[in-house]
C-alpha cells in the first residue's frame, strides 16, 4: 500500500516538474511601444512665428485673464455707463464683449485669448438698454494654429498646419428676419453717441 501511495506521489510531481511537456508556459509579455515626446517649446515657437507671422503669438502672451477677471463682466452691462469711470473699450460697445482663454493641449499656441458677446440683443435704447431686435455677433479672425498629429518622428510628435477662426470681438446686427427701419437707423447712429458705435 505504501508503495502504492509513493508511486502516485512521485508521478504528481514528475507531472508538475518545470520543462515537461504539458507544464503551464509563461508567455514573455509584448515590448510596449516607446513614448512619443512632446517638441520642445522653442522649435514650436518658432514654426508658429513663421506661420502666423508672431501676430497672436505676441497677443496671447500679453492677454491672459485669470479666473478672477474670467468671472468678472459676465453679465450684460446694460442702462447709461457711470461717466466718472472710462472702461474698457469691449464694455463700451453697444454689443460689449469679454475675454476668456481657451486651453487645448494639443494645439499650440496652447493658450488662445476668446472673446464672448455679453448681451444677446444691442444697447441700443434710449438709455442704453439692451434692444433684443438687433443681436449681437462675434467678430471672427481667420489664423493658423499647430495641432499635434498621432504621428511621430524621430522620438518627437508630429505638428500639422491647421486653419481656425478665433472671436476677437463682437458687433451688433439685425435679428434674423428683422425689417424694421427703426432698427437699421439704431446700427446707424446708436443713440447718436459716437463712444457707443457697435463693435467699437
Amino acid at each position: 500500500m505504501r508503495s502504492l501511495v509513493w508511486a502516485l506521489a512521485a508521478g504528481v510531481l514528475l507531472a508538475l516538474a518545470p520543462g515537461r511537456a504539458g507544464a503551464p508556459r509563461t508567455s514573455r509579455r509584448p515590448a510596449r511601444p516607446r513614448g512619443c515626446a512632446d517638441r520642445p517649446e522653442e522649435l514650436l515657437e518658432q514654426l508658429y512665428g513663421r506661420l502666423a507671422a508672431g501676430v497672436l503669438g505676441a497677443f496671447q502672451h500679453t492677454l491672459q485673464p485669470g479666473p478672477r477677471e474670467q468671472a468678472r463682466n459676465t453679465s450684460c452691462p446694460g442702462g447709461r455707463p457711470d461717466r466718472r469711470f472710462r472702461p474698457p473699450t469691449p464694455l463700451r460697445s453697444v454689443s460689449p464683449w469679454a475675454y476668456r482663454v481657451s486651453y487645448d493641449p494639443a494645439r499650440f499656441p496652447r493658450l488662445l485669448p476668446e472673446a464672448y458677446c455679453l448681451c444677446r440683443g444691442c444697447l441700443t435704447g434710449p438709455r442704453g438698454e439692451e434692444d433684443l431686435r438687433l443681436r449681437s455677433a462675434p467678430v471672427l479672425l481667420p489664423t493658423v494654429v499647430l495641432r499635434r498629429t498621432p504621428g511621430c518622428t524621430g522620438g518627437r510628435a508630429v505638428y500639422a498646419e491647421e486653419y481656425v477662426a478665433v472671436p476677437v470681438g463682437c458687433t451688433c446686427v439685425p435679428a434674423p428676419g428683422s425689417d424694421d427701419p427703426d432698427v437699421k437707423e439704431r446700427l446707424r447712429d446708436p443713440q447718436g453717441d459716437p463712444a457707443r458705435a457697435p463693435g467699437s
